[in-house]
């Protein structure tokens, strides 16, 4: 997918191979002498960079962009190549921004973003494959509300939007209206925007395709918590402790729980309760 910036840009394009902390450290040096170096790699790979994300671009807060591939579960690579744990990785490295597009046009304008408007760290982190349903664009807020509903909200970010929507939708037929909300970037996460956008849930349900420990719903939980606006009832949606196995997207999604059927199940089940 570079061969064309390669050929317009060859001062400009360089492939250093199967060597990702090599890539992430020669990038911390253009960024040091005033270049803007975007490291396109996927997310399984990037693993194996982590200690070169701390010590040689978070340490002195150095303007590199990661464009983060195959986020998420990408089905027929196989297990090797699921992209579940950068959600929790990235998180942690000191100043590091993390976008999450649920579209092309929303890639696209992240990018843009973290290349001409960003400073220090930032990573756009973008699935295997095309869009969904979801073609829209979001602005600048961290949270975007893209359904009303006053008996649940689903969160989710990325291409599981698409299941939350699909989510909502059944819930609707079943007469429960759910809140569906989005998140734009999963870091920084601030105290006021998540108080602002999901302090007074009854029903509130995290959907992520990522490991449950370090994943967003911790966060999120804990920042309501300190706060004394925990929701009613709350069920966090993710892969738990499980590596997931090789099969297609829509397979492992129902294998693991973050299909719509099974979000919409969670969600009858925990409006019944009370």
């Amino acid at each position: 997918g570079l061969e064309g910036f390669a050929k317009a840009f060859p001062k400009r394009y360089f492939d250093v191979g199967i060597a990702e902390g090599h890539a992430v450290c020669m990038a911390s040096g253009l960024a040091a002498q005033a270049m803007t170096p975007v490291v396109a790699i996927y997310s399984s790979f990037l693993q194996r960079a982590y200690d070169m994300l701390l010590h040689d671009v978070a340490l002195m807060q150095l303007h590199v962009v990661f464009a983060v591939d195959h986020t998420g579960l990408v089905g027929a690579d196989g297990e090797t190549h699921h992209g579940i744990y950068d959600v929790g990785f990235l998180r942690q490295v000191p100043g590091m921004q993390v976008f999450c597009p649920a579209s092309f046009a929303e890639l696209w304008r992240m990018l843009r973003t973290a290349v001409l408007e960003c400073s220090g760290p930032v990573a756009v982190r973008y699935p295997r494959g095309g869009e969904g349903v979801y073609r829209g664009c979001c602005g600048d807020e961290t949270f975007t509300e893209l359904r009303r509903g006053d008996d649940c909200t689903i969160l989710a970010y990325g291409i599981l939007i698409n299941e939350a929507l699909a989510a909502a939708e059944l819930l609707r037929q079943a007469g429960i209206e759910a809140r569906v909300v989005k998140l734009n970037a999963i870091a920084p996460l601030r105290n006021d925007e998540v108080l602002a956008a999901l302090g007074a849930e009854k029903r509130l349900l995290v959907l992520e395709d990522c490991m449950g420990s370090g994943c967003v719903g911790q966060r999120l939980t804990a920042i309501l918590a300190q706060q004394g606006r925990m929701p009613g009832r709350l069920i966090l949606k993710n892969l738990g402790d499980t590596i997931p196995c090789h099969g297609s997207v829509p397979q492992l999604y129902e294998q693991m729980g973050l299909d719509a059927e099974s979000v919409a199940a969670a969600l009858k089940e925990a409006c019944h309760e009370q």
